[in-house]
């Protein structure tokens, strides 16, 4: 195909009402049309073949759901907690006993959430070493359980038994929202445990988009990505530029704002709550602790409009910062969450 044709195939394909009108077909061919402009002019015949052909086909996939190359599950009666257990695997699973037994003030719970995930969604996650987590943000007498609260509860079984500390110094964040308001959401979550690879060392736009090729190239490779993150990604992909070029203006605080806004990035980082109750639920379930030696950047802002991360949980207890978004550190990376 001639370099015209394929600007005029590339133009048809911009101009088309699927493009327009659907953000999940304009990340898919976003991301066609960049690998093609860099193929080399001579002997990619076969090369451009194959992309045209997953083109389409990763089209038809989401709009018609045809062609995928994973067979659907049928919907129905969401799968079980001991189901779910046993897909994953016990010693990554942290379900209703694992909670209580963290929390001894959560003793009763009516209704628990339906697992969203599918089997296939499990058996994936159990290849990538992933845990199924089930959070909840209330005690049994209705009073949230809040970083706060997780930490007073806590910490004089910590020393009875020389575990050491659960939060180093609380001093900068007493008063933050955060800590003292803010409390897991009750839900079912899939979460990496430590960071993804190759996230440290990344500002926080960088590990953003770190996170959506994360989930398009490992966890839904050779799979249909669900509309939500497509979305959520065709959302980055729109607004990625402008923020960078906040971040290289110095309005870091504009940039902080719509990075941790973005709908990706509410999908799929934690926010402090979530890191210090996965961290003490996995640790009071197995004594395995999480994050020694790195921090998990969330998606929440202090009141000073930075960035909060936490992290480095050992003796000495989980420590929690501030920073602003082009930031960047070897021991500063992202754990990925997903939730629906």
């Amino acid at each position: 195909m001639s370099k015209e044709a394929i600007q005029t195939f590339v133009r048809q394909l911009k101009e088309s009402t699927a493009y327009k009108d659907h953000v999940g077909v304009r990340t898919i061919v976003d991301e066609s049309v960049g690998r093609i402009a860099v193929l080399p002019e001579e002997g990619s015949g076969e090369m451009l073949r194959e992309e045209i052909h997953g083109l389409h086909e990763r089209i038809a996939q989401l709009l018609h759901g045809s062609g995928a190359p994973k067979k659907k599950e049928k919907k129905g009666k969401s799968i079980s907690p001991q189901e779910a257990a046993s897909v994953i695997g016990s010693d990554h699973f942290f379900g209703l006993e694992s909670v209580q037994s963290t929390f001894p003030g959560i003793s009763k719970l009516k209704d628990l959430p339906p697992i969203q995930f599918s089997r296939t969604d499990l058996q994936r996650a159990k290849e990538l070493g992933h845990s199924l987590r089930l959070r909840i943000g209330q005690m049994s007498d209705g009073t949230g359980l809040t970083m706060k609260r997780m930490h007073t509860q806590l910490q004089d079984a910590f020393d009875q038994a020389g575990n050491g500390k659960i939060l180093y110094d609380t001093s900068w964040y007493e008063s933050e929202q955060f800590f003292a308001a803010d409390t897991p959401a009750l839900s079912w979550v899939l979460t990496s445990d430590e960071v993804l690879p190759d996230s440290a060392g990344k500002d926080y736009l960088q590990q953003t988009e770190l996170i959506a090729g994360y989930l398009k190239d490992t966890v839904y490779q050779g799979t249909t990505l669900p509309q939500q993150y497509a979305e959520a990604i065709g959302e980055l992909n729109a607004e990625k530029d402008q923020i960078r070029a906040l971040i290289d203006n110095n309005d870091w605080q504009q940039a902080a704002e719509k990075l941790a806004n973005l709908k990706l990035n509410q999908l799929t980082r934690r926010v402090p709550a979530d890191v210090l109750y996965d961290l003490l639920v996995t640790f009071q379930t197995n004594g395995q602790r999480n994050l020694e030696g790195m921090y998990d950047w969330t998606c929440v802002r202090s009141s000073g409009g930075f960035l909060v991360d936490v992290g480095y949980f050992g003796a000495e207890g989980a420590n929690v910062r501030r920073g602003p978004p082009d930031r960047s550190s070897g021991n500063l990376g992202v754990v990925l969450s997903r939730k629906f």
